[in-house]
């Protein structure tokens, strides 16, 4: 099966290809081979949250800066609305997110930009129903002065969904318990 993403857009299916493109130009220093890695465990790290039911520490994954896209369109600015959302969504499956093929640029000493296939197996507590979605991660990371990576661009792109989600986005006035308002 052909990597093809649902959006379509020209823009970016482009975005995914520089990326590639430009991860496979780079000549390693040894301290760019441990930024790369750092990196991918950045990304590896938001799945594991999502596994262990831990999106609380998205909070400080995301960075201050914060955007997430699906499919090409905004779908937040608000780093610690897009980890409540996460914990909603994930309080009604057992999860298992997994990543594979990590193609990471290092565009300078505190900017990064990977993209990540990406599928999922989820099964719904209510009814044992499963839902299998197979996406692409395009994500920027940008290096603190402490020497973490975090996400500040977060896009996931479709490419097929088997079963269906409950409604992603939490009532009025939800608040995972344990959680302060941000």
């Amino acid at each position: 099966m052909a990597v093809k993403i649902i959006s379509g857009e020209q823009k970016d299916e482009a975005l995914l290809m520089e990326v590639i493109e430009n991860a496979r130009k780079q000549n390693y220093t040894p301290d760019m081979l441990c930024e790369l890695q750092k990196v991918i465990e950045t990304k590896y790290y938001y799945w594991w949250l999502m596994d262990m039911k831990k999106e609380e520490c998205a909070r400080e994954l995301f960075a201050e800066d914060f955007h997430y896209y699906y499919n090409g369109r905004l779908a937040t600015d608000d780093r610690a609305a897009q980890a409540k959302t996460s914990k909603w969504t994930n309080s009604a499956l057992v999860t298992m997110h997994m990543g594979h093929q990590p193609m990471v640029w290092i565009m300078d000493e505190t900017h990064a930009r990977g993209v990540f296939q990406y599928e999922d197996h989820h099964v719904c507590k209510e009814d044992d129903s499963v839902i299998e979605t197979w996406m692409v991660y395009c994500d920027d990371f940008k290096k603190y002065e402490d020497g973490s990576w975090h996400i500040s661009t977060m896009r996931m792109y479709p490419k097929q969904a088997d079963g269906r989600y409950r409604n992603p986005f939490p009532p009025d006035g939800w608040m995972p318990e344990g959680w302060e308002d941000d």
